[in-house]
């Protein structure tokens, strides 16, 4: 009698040991998916208790009950292979569908593009406790899917108290990034700290605007309306380096150093000098690369003209106007303040979205002219609607009351944003020159910068300048607020489905299968 007490005990504690074995391989491969050999070791202690628990009911297992039993723990187990094999391919295939309103758990092109590109090995390491690392897989895991180059490792700081001394860790949830040699630390990570610091980490160096000064130019530093901190701030997350640049104090030997990828000359607003000129213009033809935003005087006249003939060597050609449109008013900004549609065949706008327009206060049009040589290529890449014009006399504008004249106003569409790339004729520059001309510089300004497209308008063509086309894209989207509406109609029928029906049908549906069976 003792010995069957001790046998049915025995087996008790195989059981027990089975289940509590089965969960802890679910658990091991929820939790700790990286510790394959902790999921190996439990599933072989699992195999052992099996096999135990079998040799010691082999007996029972010879009657009919048994046979059924096993039959059934069988199909059970073939179940769970069928689940376990889906599971892996879903892991290893995964197939993800955003339906949120915004596509807030969709990465931006920027990443995408950056992340495909990848040629180096680059590794996440994230050190957060285990039950909180749910909150920042499901971003590392679109940018693992992305490229086998991007590696993620999950850490426990409390397991592994060293490691994470050594890499200087102060916070939970801190992503160690390493690219080579060069690692960063990325704390609360999302899509856009990590893919600046991505960006910066794959950079050799990071490349420099010089922003020309001197001659009542915007200033890059400045948190006013007319500033461009924003742009500043901006060009910083995307690793260049922003610096003021004089063209009499900054040059060497009378030529703009190579330290500068690209010049940025913004709304001048006083003469240049000739020696400027001249550097400038060597500067360009040797295959130089210039941002150029001019801004209309509305008393008439120009404020840099000795710009102008900078231009028209390269077929460009600032026209005297200010640019309205009365549909601008349908979108609740001035009619001083026309929008924007963008080309979709230039680099810098072709992945801008259709819905996107900018908006381009107190602009001036910027004319191509014709006869370009065979090595130049220039083309708009913002134009006005057909439904706006260049108003041509400034004392109308004084006036306040602007009317389209034909035959001495300008009908749209009008170019606001032209991009220049190439050589002039006979040009022994070792490289294509390339430019964009802007006919406003308001438009990236504090006040209007986030408008529209405006600042990825400012940043792409950055970007394209100094042939960093590989990160041309918009930028991630911002949440917006989201909410779902419910009649108390929907809300009923939602909490009888989920609260009373489908619960009651699982017991019914248990309730029958029991009965079913005890008729066996």
């Amino acid at each position: 009698m003792q010995n069957k007490k001790n046998a049915e005990t025995v087996s008790i504690l195989l059981w027990s040991a089975a289940g509590a074995l089965t969960l802890g391989m679910l658990f091991a491969r929820a939790v700790y998916p990286e510790l394959t050999w902790l999921s190996i070791t439990i599933a072989i202690a699992l195999v052992l208790t099996l096999g135990a628990l079998i040799q010691r009911n082999r007996q029972a297992f010879r009657t009919r009950t048994a046979a059924f039993g096993l039959s059934s723990f069988v199909t059970a187990i073939l179940v769970i292979a069928i689940i376990g094999v889906l599971n892996f391919l879903s892991y290893r295939y995964p197939l993800k569908k955003d339906l949120t309103q915004n596509q807030l758990h969709t990465l931006s092109d920027q990443t995408v593009k950056l992340v495909k590109g990848l040629t180096k090995p680059v590794k996440a390491t994230v050190f957060v406790k285990a039950p909180q690392r749910e909150q920042s897989r499901e971003l590392l895991d679109n940018y693992k899917a992305l490229s086998t180059q991007f590696e993620v490792e999950f850490v426990d700081p409390d397991r592994e108290p060293t490691r994470t001394r050594q890499l200087g860790i102060r916070k939970l949830n801190t992503v160690h990034l390493t690219v080579g040699a060069r690692d960063t630390k990325i704390e609360e990570p999302t899509e856009e700290k990590l893919t600046n610091a991505l960006i910066k980490l794959l950079k050799d160096r990071s490349p420099t605007l010089c922003t020309v000064t001197g001659h009542g130019e915007k200033s890059f530093g400045s948190t006013e309306a007319e500033g461009y901190d924003a742009v500043k701030k901006a060009l910083g997350q995307q690793a260049y380096e922003v610096k003021d640049f004089s063209l009499l104090q900054d040059l060497k030997d009378g030529k703009v150093p190579e330290s500068c990828d690209a010049l940025a000359i913004v709304g001048p607003t006083k003469s240049f000098f000739p020696a400027e000129i001249k550097a400038l213009s060597e500067y360009l033809a040797g295959g130089g690369r210039a941002l150029i935003a001019l801004d209309v005087n509305l008393k008439g006249g120009d404020h840099a003209p000795e710009l102008f003939p900078v231009l028209e060597a390269w077929q460009v050609k600032p026209g005297w106007a200010v640019i309205v449109d009365p549909y601008a008013r349908l979108s609740g900004v001035d009619a001083a303040v026309p929008l924007v549609n963008f080309s979709r065949e230039h680099a810098i706008t072709k992945d801008f979205q259709v819905t996107m327009p900018g908006a381009f206060p107190f602009a001036r049009p910027i004319d191509i002219a014709p006869g370009a040589p065979a090595g130049l290529k220039v083309e708009w890449i913002g134009q006005t609607s057909p439904k706006s014009w260049g108003v041509t006399d400034a004392k109308e504008l004084a006036s306040g009351q602007v009317t389209f004249r034909p035959g001495r106003d300008r009908q749209g569409p009008l170019n606001v944003a032209v991009a220049i790339d190439g050589k002039t004729k006979d040009s022994k520059a070792a490289r294509n020159t390339r430019m964009v001309v802007f006919g406003s510089s308001f438009f990236a300004t504090n006040n209007f910068s986030r408008m529209g497209g405006n600042l990825d308008l400012f940043l792409n063509a950055a970007s394209w300048l100094m042939e960093d086309e590989s990160l041309i894209s918009i930028r991630a989207k911002e949440e917006g607020p989201g909410k779902v509406e419910l009649t108390q109609k929907s809300g009923a029928a939602i909490f009888l489905a989920t609260v009373v029906v489908i619960p009651l049908l699982v017991a019914v549906a248990g309730i029958v299968i029991w009965v079913r069976r005890r008729k066996l």
